[in-house]
């Protein structure tokens, strides 16, 4: 039995005296949040996740009475005890007082994963709970993937684990085998290197029966983790719908409401229209760097909401962009701030190139980024990639790279000002590499090689900025060159078989009309005069026509 818990209800008088108190119950058990979590289902509700437990205790949201009960449970009050009530009045002070939010409450984490309740994706949880549910039976793998920024972690950590319970977190490096001997699931997270695939491989492939291995890895590493990785749970582009519950959500459990058509001009910036079944990968983690710099505005107000002027004062999520762009680039250093503007350049489309009237993202090939590249040289560009891929400027898919919205192109000033100073040369880049894209997928097929106008201004632009293409674009026009190059002569035998079979022809055809001619008398003598239905159509050579005769 634990201690008699030390909170005193009647010291309640609002949410931030109600978390005091609720902090002093907890530190009187001595217990951690997950041992006292497991204990609120002896109070007939449904298992709380330890999180949930969490965010009570320490203010950042209010139970409601059924969970306070719960939560009274656990801290090892008696059903009967008429405390209780106290304690019911005391959740009715804190709930009726002007509230501002307390200091650490972030409802919305920006670029860090969901750490409370998970919004808008209840279905999608349930399905991988499923699965790992149906694997425990033979032991195996359960495989969730997306691209960067797509809310993987958020889904495993907020979402399955606290549905699970019983499900052990786990590094990529550490020693699974020795966890699946203690923990009948082990969630392994944030896999996003080829190298942590291939590592993770061998004790992937021996789950013992009735353990499960939960692994959440970036797409563009799926792809070393082998068999293991097949049948993979792809997480998908949130819907409108379920990008307005990731607004108004967090929000309302934290007590603070979102105010009425936030959530739609929110969605409005990112460019999803109200019922769109899906929206880029790249929407969620821009949406989520929004919020959090509205949410700041509304900590800074002292809330009891978060506000449409909040959202605005924090420079929408332009605003946001803008600001993480920036201290992405400014991280960086010179050396690797030298390799971002090419290599965001080759990241966007331009008007008059496939139909486009406005600059709108391209998404290349990464292989093409390091392909040729010295060990170092490779290791510098990938790290800069990185570190704009953490920053959710860009998204990483399955060998695939792009920005993570076309809201980037117009929010950062800095990628804007060089996609106009670029202009005139813009035509020439994505010529090269979308060429340099299809050759390589095309197995490097001659037919895809460029030629004629398309060549020669291919071939001004690399002469002019060298050091703008990657290696295996410059592969790509000298093969090009080369293949031009040699079709000249190719050309020129082609042009004289084809004008000596031409003099042939014409020899042929001339001998040919001298022999009819010569033969002309002797048939008109032999048949007694030129046959009434052709009178007066041939003529002999040098004969005068004339009439026939009556």
């Amino acid at each position: 039995m634990p201690p008699q818990p030390s909170g005193d209800p009647d010291a309640v008088a609002d949410r931030a005296g109600l978390a005091e108190q609720l902090g002093r119950m907890k530190d009187a058990t001595g217990l951690s949040f997950r041992a006292l979590a497991r204990r609120t289902q002896e109070s007939g509700v449904p298992l709380l996740p330890f999180t949930t437990f969490r965010d009570y205790v320490q203010g950042r949201s209010l139970p409601s009475p059924v969970r306070l009960d719960a939560l009274l449970t656990a801290f090892g009050v008696a059903a009967d005890d008429p405390v209780r009530e106290r304690w019911r009045a005391a959740l009715r002070r804190a709930a009726a007082a002007p509230s501002k939010p307390p200091p650490g409450l972030r409802p919305y984490p920006g670029a860090a994963p969901v750490a409370g309740p998970l919004f808008g994706r209840s279905a999608l949880v349930a399905e991988v709970v499923g699965r790992v549910r149906d694997a425990r039976a033979s032991g195996g793998v359960v495989v969730v993937t997306a691209p960067s920024g797509a809310g993987t972690s958020s889904l495993l950590r907020a979402g399955v684990r606290p549905a699970l319970g019983d499900a052990v977190g786990a590094a990529p490096d550490a020693d699974l085998a020795a966890l699946l001997g203690e923990a009948r699931t082990v969630l392994v997270d944030d896999v996003h290197r080829a190298a942590e695939a291939t590592a993770l491989r061998e004790v992937l492939g021996a789950v013992p029966a009735g353990r499960v291995v939960l692994l959440g890895i970036r797409e563009d590493a799926l792809a070393a983790l082998g068999e293991p990785g097949h049948d993979p749970v792809r997480v998908p582009g949130m819907s409108a719908a379920q990008l307005h519950q990731v607004v108004t959500g967090p929000a309302r459990a934290a007590g603070f409401p979102a105010a009425d058509g936030l959530a739609e001009l929110a969605l409005g910036e990112l460019e999803v229209p109200p019922g769109a079944p899906s929206s880029p990968p790249g929407a969620l983690p821009l949406l989520a760097l929004a919020l959090a710099a509205a949410w700041e505005r509304t900590t800074a107000a002292g809330g009891p909401e978060i506000t449409i002027a909040h959202h605005r004062e924090a420079g929408g999520v332009h605003g946001a962009v803008e600001r993480t762009a920036e201290a992405a680039y400014a991280a960086l250093p010179p050396e690797r701030q030298a390799l971002v503007r090419p290599l965001l350049l080759r990241l966007v489309r331009v008007p008059g190139t496939a139909g486009v009237a406005d600059p709108v993202r391209r998404r290349i090939r990464r292989f093409g980024l390091t392909h040729g590249l010295a060990a170092g040289a490779a290791a510098e560009t990938d790290a800069t990639v990185e570190a704009l891929v953490a920053a959710r400027i860009l998204v990483a898919g399955e060998g695939t790279l792009e920005l993570a919205h076309d809201v980037v192109l117009r929010a950062w000033s800095r990628l804007a000002d060089w996609v106009r100073e670029d202009r005139e040369r813009r035509p020439a880049r994505g010529t090269v590499t979308d060429g340099a894209r299809i050759w390589h997928d095309s197995g490097r097929d001659e037919g895809t090689l460029l030629g004629g106008r398309a060549l020669a201004g291919a071939s001004a632009f690399a002469a002019a900025e060298p050091a703008e293409l990657y290696p295996l674009e410059h592969e790509f026009l000298a093969a090009s060159r080369e293949r031009e190059e040699a079709g000249g002569p190719r050309r020129t035998r082609r042009l004289q078989v084809a004008v000596a079979v031409l003099a042939v022809l014409l020899v042929v055809a001339m001998a040919a009309t001298a022999y009819a001619l010569t033969r002309l008398p002797a048939d008109r003598s032999g048949h007694g005069g030129t046959p009434p239905g052709d009178a007066g159509v041939v003529v002999a050579a040098g004969a005068e026509p004339r009439a026939p005769s009556p």
